[in-house]
C-alpha cells in the first residue's frame, strides 16, 4: 500500500481490508485511492493556510478542493461496491448507489 492510500484506509477504516486488497488488484482503483491521497493533503495545506487567514469567507479553491475530496471519497465507496457485487455495474446510472 502507498503512502497516499493510506489516506483512504484512514478516512474509511471499516473498508481498509478491500482498500487494501483491490488497489493491490486494480490499477484504477489504485490510482483512485492515489488522486483521493493527493488531494486531501493538497486539502490539508490549503485548510492549514486559510486558518491563519483572518475572514470568514472560504476561499474558491479550498472549497472546489473540499468538493473534490468528497467527489473522490463518493467515487472510491462506488467501486468498492461494485467490486463486492459486479451486478451493480449495470444500475450506473442509479444515483441511490
Amino acid at each position: 500500500m502507498s503512502k497516499k492510500t493510506r489516506h483512504a484506509v484512514e478516512r474509511f477504516p471499516d473498508l481498509a481490508q478491500a482498500i487494501k486488497q483491490y488497489s493491490a488488484d486494480n490499477r484504477f482503483f489504485s490510482s483512485l485511492c492515489e488522486d483521493y491521497g493527493e488531494a486531501v493533503e493538497i486539502l490539508r495545506q490549503w485548510e492549514k493556510a486559510a486558518g491563519s487567514k483572518t475572514g470568514s469567507k472560504t476561499p474558491a479553491p479550498l472549497q472546489a478542493c473540499r468538493a473534490l475530496v468528497a467527489d473522490l471519497e463518493d467515487e472510491i465507496l462506488r467501486e468498492l461496491r461494485f467490486w463486492n457485487d459486479p451486478n451493480l455495474a449495470a444500475s450506473d446510472d442509479d444515483p441511490s448507489i
